[in-house]
C-alpha cells in the first residue's frame, strides 16, 4: 500500500513568487508528511489506511491536475468547511475536469473507498450531475467505471461523491478523475479523502511449537494406505525435552503436517523455520517443506523448500520463505525427496523440532555510512514514484543527494493521447519529491531516437516527414516547442533554474552514436537523423540552452543546467573513437554542450581499465565536466554469493578510478546509479545494483562505502552438463580436452568437472607421487578419495610423475541452473597440501546447459567469399541456431564452419523471409553475429583475441565487445535468397589454427522487423546457437566449443595400443594405431611399418622415430631423437616436438589433407621433398638449429 505525502505546488504562481515559497513549502509538507503519519500510527487497528487527503487549504493541488482542456487553481473563494477548495475551469467536454494516477495511488487487489465534496460556484444556476470515474485503458470489461454514482450538484450547498474501487490485476495504466454531465459547467471539489481497509496482519510469529506440550495440531500426512505415526519423543529433541518423531513411513510423502488455513491470510508472505534430523543410523536423503492447498474437491501442491545437508547424528536447521495461496484448506508437512511417481523414495524416520512460522517485519533500512558521505563527486541514483515513499525513500534519502528520473521525463511522457503537452504525473510527483527533500534532479532526456511520439515524425496528414526544406522545418518547430515547453513548466511550477529549482543538468540527445561503422558521421540513423541530419544535435543543445539557461534562468545564473550528451558502450574502443569524434565536432561548431555521460551499464566481466580509458579519453578537454550517468554492474546468472561478492570488489575498484580521476581532474560531475534496488531494476535477473530487493546493503555498498568489510572473493566456477564413464577412456574424454584445467593453491594440481543427475565427474591431476588422497566437500559432506584404492568412486592413471583421477561423486538435487558448494583438497595423508580454495571457505559450482560442440572441417580449398555456397561447403558439419534467446519471431540459420591455413571460414543460411534493415541499431536489424574465442580461453571477459561480429543481410558490418581492429581480421559477403539470406565469412585467427586446436564459438541471429506506423524496425527475435544467456556480448565463458579437425574423409582412428609408461628398448608399430601418452618414455628406437599409425601426445622417444609407407603419422608436444617419415598416405603432422637431431620429410602424399609441421624446435637439418602437398606450419614456425631446405625453407 502506498502512503502517499505530496509536497504542494502553486500551478500558477510566478517564477520569483514561487522562489519566495519554496522554504515554506518544504517545511509545510516535512509537518505534513509527519502527521500523516502520528496519525496512521495512532489509528486503531480496525481503522482505515488514509492513502489521500486534499483539503487545499496550503494552496497546493498535488497529486491532482486538469483533465483534457480544464485549469485547476486553489480557491478561496468557499470550502467545505474549510476557506479555500478547488476550482475546476475552462472545460469544453464533460469528461474534462481533475484527474490523478490512478496506479501510484493504488495496489492491485485492494478495495479503496474514494469520497470528495463537491459544488456549483456561488451565483450558477440549475444543477449539474458531478461523479467520479476511472480510465482503464485496455481493461476487458470497463474502460471507464464510476466510483459511486453521479451526484446533481448546485450552487447551494455541498454534495458528497464517492464509492468503492479496486485497481484490476495486470492493470498497469489508470487515471481516476472526476467528471461533470455537461460539458461546460464550472465546478468547485473540497475534502478529497482515499482510504483502504486495515486488513492485513501484522509482523509476528503466528505459530510456534516445540513440542513439550504436545503436538500443537500437528500430525500425520500420509500417502495412500495410513499406517505411519508421528508422535512425541523424548530420545532426541532440540531443545527442551521432546520433539516430535515421525515413523512407520511407508512413502516419501508421509510425513507431519499443520492446516494452516486457520492461522494465515491468503497473499501475506510468511517465514518458517525449524530443526530437522534423520533418526540415527538411518538413511539420509533431503527433507522437503510442502504445501497441499484444497479447495473443493481441487488440491495442488508446492514444494517450499528443499534441504539437502540434513544428516542422522544431529540437528539441522531449514528456513523457506513463502505466500499463502487461496484454499479451503492449506497443509503445511515435512516429507522426503520425492523422486518420481510411483516410486516409494526414503521412508527412514526423522525428527522435526522447534517450528516457528511468522510474519516477516517490513524492511528496516540499515544505520550504515551513507554513501554520499564517502565520495567528493555527487552521488545519485535512478527512480520514480516508488522510490519516494515509506522505507525506499528513507534508503534514498540516507544515501544520495540527487536522482535522475528513470522514465517519466523521456518525449513521450509529456503529451497525452491527443497530443496535447503535459507533465506526467510521475515527473510531477518527482518534482515535488525533489523540492520537499532538497535533492538535486538530473534530466532525462530532452532528445532520444526511442520513446519518442509517432506523430513527431509525421505530417497532418499521419505521413512520414521527409527530408525537404518544408518538413524539416516542420521538426525544428516541434523539436524547439517541445525543449521550450518543459523548460517552462519546470520553471513555472518550481522556479527558476539556478534560483532555487532543483535541475542541476539534462540529458540533452541521449544515444545517437552508431554502434555500427559504416553509418555516416559514425551517428544511429534515427528519424531525427533521416529528416535533419546531423543538425538535430546542435539545435536540441541551441534549444535547450536558450531556454534552461537563458529564457528561464534566475537572474545572474551562469549556465545553471548543465546540458550533456550521453551514450552507451562508451567504454569500448571503436565506438568511443566515434563518441569522441562527434563531441570534437560540436564544440568546433560551438554547440553549447557542457558535458560528456557515460552509461556504464557493464558487467563483471568488463576490465575496469576500460571504464578509464572512456574517462580519460575526454578528460584533455577543456571546459568539459563528465558524468557516469546510468551505473550498473550485471554479476550474471545464476546469481550466487561469490558472484556478489566479486561485483563488489568491482564496485570498490570502479569507485576508486572515480575518486582518483575527480581528485585529478576535477571534473566528474556526479555518478548515478541505475536504480535503488535489485529488483527494481531492467536487469533484474543478474543483481546490478548496490542494495537488495529488502532494501539491504550488498557487498557492493561496501565495495563502495568501506571496502575494509568487503568479505575476500569466493572462487566459482561454470560446471557444463556431462558425464565421463570410469572406463579405459576416463582420461582421454573429449570433455576433459575441450575445456582448460582449473588450478589448484600452492601449484598442487588442476581439475575439471562435468555434472549428469545422478553424480559429478572430477578429473583430477595431482602433481606429487608424495599425495596420496583427493578430499572433496560439497552437498553438506566431506569424501576421501585415496589413490591406492579408489574402489568404484573413480579410476586412477599413476603412470609417471604424479597421478590423475577421473572420480564419481554421488548427488542428488542438481538442476541445471541451480548452484553448489564444492571444494576439491589434495591430501599427503591428514596433511592438505593444497586445493581450489583458501582453507576453511568454499567454492561455488553453477550448473549450466551441455557444452555446445562441432567439429570444424579442414577445407580442401578456400571458399571464394561472395555469399555463393560453393561445393567446398560440403564437406562441412552443419549446426543450426536453435535456442531461443528473446522474442517471438523464429529467423534462424544453418551454420557451417571450416579451416584453412590460419582462417575460419563461416557460412550461415539464414531462414527469415522478411528481411527488415530500417533500425538504427545494427543489432536489431536483420543480421547474423558470429563470436570467437581464438584458443578457447573461456575468459569470461573478452581478450584481445575475442571478437563479436554483426554482419547483416546487405553486408554491412559492425563489431561489439572486443578489440578496435576487429574490422581487419574479417572478410564477408551476404546474398539474399527467396527464404532469407546467406552470410560468408572468412576470419583470421592470430596464428592459432592447428590441427586439433579448440576454439570458443557461437553464432546468433537477429530477426528485425517492421514496426506499425513507424518507418523504423525493432529486433523481434533472437536465437543462438550455444550460449541460452543471452550474454554472449559481455562474456565468453559459456560459448560452445569448435575443435579443428583433419579433411573429410578417413579420420585418425582409436588407438589400438596405448604406451603410458616406460619400454626398456625398441618399440615397433607393425599394424594398428599406436599412441603413446604424455607419460610414455621409450629408451630406444620406434620403428613404423607400412600401414600402421603412431599418434605421440607428449611422449618421449630416446631414440629415432621412422616411418615408411605408414597411414598416419601424429606427433603432438614431447620429443625424439633424429625424425624420418618417408611414403605416408593419410596424415602427417608434427607440432611443438622437440627433435634432437634430423628431421626428414620425404616423399609423402596425404592430399588432400594438410602435411602440417609447426612450433617444432629441431636440433639439425630440417629437410623436406616430394611431400604432397608442401608442408604448412600454420603461422606457427618452427625453431631449427641447424638449416632447413627444400620445401620446408621459411617454415
Amino acid at each position: 500500500m502506498r502512503l502517499l505525502g505530496f509536497v504542494k505546488r502553486s500551478p500558477h504562481r510566478s517564477p520569483n513568487r514561487s522562489r519566495r515559497l519554496f522554504a515554506a513549502v518544504a517545511a509545510s509538507t516535512v509537518a505534513l508528511v509527519g502527521s500523516v503519519a502520528a496519525a496512521v500510527v495512532a489509528l486503531a487497528e480496525d481503522d482505515p489506511v488514509v492513502v489521500l487527503a486534499n483539503d487545499f487549504e496550503d494552496g497546493s493541488v498535488a497529486p491532482w491536475q486538469g483533465r483534457g482542456a480544464a485549469s485547476i487553481a486553489v480557491t478561496d473563494a468557499e470550502g467545505h468547511d474549510s476557506d479555500h477548495s478547488l476550482a475546476v475551469t475552462g472545460r469544453t467536454e464533460n469528461w474534462h475536469g481533475v484527474q490523478t494516477d490512478a496506479i501510484a495511488l493504488f495496489d492491485q487487489g485492494v478495495t479503496y473507498t474514494i469520497s470528495a465534496w463537491v459544488k456549483l460556484p456561488a451565483g450558477t444556476a440549475g444543477s449539474v450531475g458531478i461523479n467520479f470515474a476511472v480510465h482503464q485503458p485496455g481493461a476487458p470489461d470497463n474502460e471507464f467505471p464510476w466510483v459511486g454514482g453521479r451526484v446533481d450538484a448546485t450552487a447551494d450547498e455541498w454534495v458528497q461523491i464517492g464509492g468503492t474501487y479496486s485497481l484490476p490485476a495486470g492493470q498497469t495504466q489508470a487515471t481516476l478523475y472526476i467528471e461533470a454531465a455537461d460539458a461546460t459547467s464550472d465546478f468547485l471539489v473540497d475534502d478529497i479523502l482515499i482510504t483502504a481497509p486495515r486488513s492485513g496482519p501484522q509482523p509476528g510469529i503466528v505459530h510456534s511449537t516445540s513440542f513439550e506440550d504436545g503436538l500443537d495440531g500437528w500430525g500425520p500426512r500420509e500417502v495412500g494406505e495410513p499406517g505411519h505415526t508421528v508422535t512425541i519423543s523424548t530420545e532426541h529433541f532440540h531443545s527442551g525435552a521432546a520433539s516430535a518423531l515421525v515413523s512407520g513411513r511407508d512413502s516419501q510423502g508421509d510425513g507431519i503436517g499443520l492446516d494452516i488455513a486457520p492461522i494465515t491470510e491468503q497473499g501475506v508472505t510468511y517465514d518458517l523455520t525449524a530443526w530437522v534430523r534423520f533418526a540415527p543410523g538411518a538413511e539420509t536423503d533431503e527433507i522437503w517443506l510442502s504445501l497441499a492447498s484444497t479447495t473443493g474437491s481441487s488440491t495442488a501442491f508446492a514444494t517450499l523448500g528443499q534441504f539437502t545437508n540434513v544428516t542422522n547424528d544431529g540437528w539441522t536447521q531449514v528456513r523457506a520463505s513463502f505466500v499463502v495461496p487461496e484454499a479451503d484448506v492449506s497443509l503445511l508437512y515435512f516429507e522426503t525427496r520425492w523422486q518420481g511417481e510411483g516410486v516409494t523414495g526414503n521412508t527412514s524416520d526423522f525428527y522435526v523440532d522447534d517450528i516457528v512460522l511468522e510474519i516477516p517485519p517490513p524492511p528496516v533500512v540499515q544505520d550504515i555510512t551513507p554513501i554520499k558521505d564517502t565520495v567528493d563527486f555527487p552521488i545519485g541514483v535512478a527512480i520514480d514514484s516508488r522510490e519516494t515513499i515509506g522505507s525506499p525513500s528513507e534508503l534514498l534519502l540516507r544515501h544520495f543527494d540527487r536522482f535522475t528520473p528513470e522514465n517519466h521525463m523521456k518525449p513521450e511522457a509529456w503529451y497525452d493521447d491527443d497530443r496535447n503537452f503535459r507533465p506526467h504525473s510521475e515527473a510531477i510527483t518527482l518534482m515535488d519529491y525533489a523540492v520537499a527533500n532538497n535533492l538535486k534532479v538530473y534530466g532525462h532526456v530532452l532528445v532520444w531516437h526511442s520513446q519518442v511520439p509517432v506523430w513527431f515524425f509525421q505530417d497532418e496528414s499521419g505521413n512520414p516527414l521527409t527530408n525537404s526544406p518544408a518538413d524539416q522545418q516542420i521538426l525544428r518547430d516541434r523539436l524547439r516547442t517541445h525543449i521550450f515547453n518543459v523548460a517552462e513548466w519546470l520553471a513555472t511550477e518550481y522556479g527558476e533554474f539556478g534560483g532555487g529549482n532543483p535541475v542541476a543538468a539534462f540529458d540533452v540527445v541521449n544515444e545517437v552514436v552508431s554502434d555500427g561503422t559504416t553509418d555516416p558521421g559514425g551517428l544511429r540513423q534515427s528519424e531525427w537523423y533521416r529528416i535533419l541530419g546531423e543538425e538535430f544535435i546542435d539545435l536540441a543543445f541551441q534549444y535547450a540552452d536558450e531556454a534552461f539557461n537563458q529564457e528561464y534562468a534566475a537572474d545572474g545564473a551562469d549556465r545553471p543546467v548543465k546540458l550533456f550528451i550521453n551514450d552507451y558502450n562508451t567504454e569500448i574502443g571503436d565506438k568511443q573513437e566515434r563518441y569522441r569524434a562527434l563531441v570534437d565536432r560540436l564544440l568546433a561548431r560551438g554547440v553549447p554542450l557542457d558535458g560528456v555521460g557515460h552509461q556504464f551499464h557493464v558487467s563483471l566481466n568488463t576490465p575496469i581499465s576500460a571504464l578509464a580509458g572512456a574517462l580519460n579519453r575526454f578528460a584533455d578537454i577543456d571546459g568539459i565536466v563528465q558524468a557516469v550517468t546510468e551505473l550498473d554492474i550485471t554479476v550474471g546468472t545464476p546469481v550466487t554469493q561469490a558472484r556478489l561478492i566479486e561485483q563488489g570488489h568491482y564496485y570498490r575498484d570502479a569507485f576508486a578510478l572515480f575518486r582518483d580521476y575527480h581528485a585529478a581532474h576535477g571534473n566528474l560531475f556526479s555518478v548515478t546509479i541505475w536504480g535503488l534496488t535489485d529488483n527494481r531494476s531492467w536487469r533484474s535477473t543478474q543483481a546490478p545494483l548496490v542494495f537488495d530487493a529488502g532494501l539491504q546493503a550488498k557487498p557492493a555498498y561496501y565495495g563502495i562505502a568501506d571496502p575494509s568489510q568487503l568479505p575476500p572473493l569466493e572462487r566459482s566456477a561454470i560446471v557444463f552438463g556431462g558425464d565421463v564413464a570410469l572406463d579405459a577412456n576416463a582420461f582421454t574424454a573429449i570433455e576433459w580436452r575441450q575445456l582448460r584445467q582449473i588450478p589448484m593453491l600452492n601449484s598442487v594440481g588442476s581439475f575439471n568437472l562435468r555434472w549428469a543427475d545422478s553424480h559429478l565427474t572430477v578429473l583430477a591431476t595431482v602433481a606429487s607421487d608424495e599425495a596420496d588422497a583427493l578430499q572433496f566437500e560439497y552437498g553438506g559432506q566431506v569424501v576421501t578419495f585415496a589413490k591406492a584404492s579408489p574402489g568404484s568412486m573413480g579410476v586412477v592413471d599413476d603412470e609417471g610423475a604424479g597421478w590423475r583421477a577421473v572420480v564419481h561423486l554421488p548427488h542428488t538435487g542438481i538442476a541445471q541452473g541451480g548452484t553448489g558448494a564444492f571444494d576439491i583438497r589434495v591430501l599427503d595423508g591428514d596433511t592438505v597440501l593444497g586445493g581450489w580454495n583458501s582453507p576453511g571457505a568454499l567454492g561455488t559450482l553453477s550448473y549450466v546447459e551441455p557444452l555446445s560442440y562441432l567439429e570444424v572441417v579442414q577445407a580442401s580449398a578456400a571458399p571464394v567469399i561472395d555469399g555463393v555456397v560453393d561445393a567446398v561447403w560440403s564437406d562441412a558439419n552443419v549446426v543450426r541456431t536453435e535456442k531461443r534467446i528473446e522474442g517471438t519471431t523464429n529467423a534462424q540459420a544453418d551454420v557451417r564452419t571450416l579451416w584453412l591455413d590460419d582462417t575460419l571460414y563461416v557460412l550461415m543460411e539464414v531462414t527469415d523471409p522478411v528481411i527488415d534493415l530500417t533500425a538504427g541499431d545494427p543489432w536489431q536489424q536483420d543480421s547474423v553475429e558470429i563470436y570467437v574465442d581464438a584458443g578457447n580461453a573461456k575468459n569470461g571477459p573478452y581478450r584481445s583475441q575475442d571478437i563479436q561480429i554483426r554482419i547483416n543481410a546487405d553486408n554491412v558490418t559492425s563489431f561489439g565487445t572486443g578489440p578496435a581492429d576487429q574490422a581487419d581480421r574479417l572478410v564477408s559477403a551476404t546474398t539474399r535468397t527467396p527464404t532469407g539470406y546467406i552470410v560468408e565469412a572468412a576470419i583470421s585467427m592470430l596464428g592459432t589454427n592447428t590441427l586439433g586446436a579448440f576454439h570458443g564459438l557461437d553464432f546468433q541471429v537477429n530477426d528485425g522487423s517492421p514496426r506499425e506506423g513507424q518507418t523504423t524496425g525493432a529486433r523481434t527475435g533472437l536465437h543462438n546457437w550455444a550460449d541460452p544467456t543471452g550474454n554472449g556480448y559481455q562474456n565468453t565463458s559459456r560459448w560452445g566449443v569448435g575443435q579443428l579437425v583433419g579433411p573429410k574423409g578417413p579420420q585418425i582412428p582409436n588407438c589400438t595400443k596405448a604406451v603410458k609408461g616406460l619400454v626398456l628398448g625398441n618399440l615397433k608399430v607393425s599394424s594398428g594405431v599406436t599412441c603413446l601418452t604424455s607419460k610414455a618414455i621409450v629408451l630406444g628406437k620406434v620403428t613404423v611399418s607400412p600401414g600402421a599409425s603412431l599418434i605421440s601426445d607428449g611422449g618421449v622417444v630416446i631414440g629415432t622415430i621412422s616411418a615408411t609407407g605408414a597411414a598416419y603419422i601424429d606427433l603432438r608436444g614431447g620429443g625424439t631423437g633424429p625424425l624420418s617419415v618417408s611414403g605416408t598416405t593419410k596424415h602427417l603432422s608434427v607440432s611443438d616436438t622437440v627433435i634432437a637431431g634430423a628431421a626428414q620429410i620425404t616423399n609423402n602424399n596425404t592430399a588432400p589433407s594438410p602435411i602440417v609441421v609447426s612450433g617444432n624446435t629441431i636440433v639439425g637439418l630440417l629437410a623436406c621433398n616430394g611431400n604432397q602437398p608442401p608442408p604448412t606450419n600454420n603461422g606457427d614456425r618452427n625453431l631449427v638449429v641447424g638449416v632447413a631446405t627444400g620445401q620446408c625453407r621459411g617454415l
